[in-house]
């Protein structure tokens, strides 16, 4: 059920935001949050209009937005933030002194989350199994 949105400015190399990022991305949702692999969703975005402060310079920027049904411990989340963030900062390693890398991770409301099909979604947080 996680979405992972990846933003960066167009004068990144595209070719870093693939399926070997997404996969290790993929990976630190498994491994630290326990999010079933078969149920992660991520997605690049170049933007080809953006700006960082004033616009001068090399200041270009990559963000991750995770988002995944609501329940998990802040404990959790946090963990997951940093270790996505990490995998971040390694993929982009050779991106110019000036980029910013962020991570956010927020919860969907279960009353306001559908997915078909259907009992794909799994048990709350707290009950048998994690989606």
């Amino acid at each position: 059920m996680p979405h992972l949105i990846l933003e960066y400015t167009a004068d990144l190399p595209r070719e870093v935001a693939g399926p070997e990022l997404f996969g290790r991305l993929h990976g630190v949702l498994v491994e630290v949050g326990g999010i079933a692999l078969a149920n992660c969703k991520s997605r690049a975005v170049a933007l080809e209009r953006s700006m960082v402060g004033d616009g001068t310079g090399e200041q270009g920027f990559v963000h991750l937005d995770v988002r995944f049904l609501e329940g998990r411990a802040q404990a959790v989340k946090a963990a997951i933030g940093q270790a996505l963030l990490e995998v971040l900062r390694e993929a982009y390693a050779g991106a110019p002194a000036g980029v910013q890398i962020t991570v956010e991770v927020g919860d969907i409301p279960r009353a306001g989350y559908f997915k078909h099909p259907a009992g794909t979604l799994g048990a709350p947080a707290g009950e048998e199994g994690r989606s």
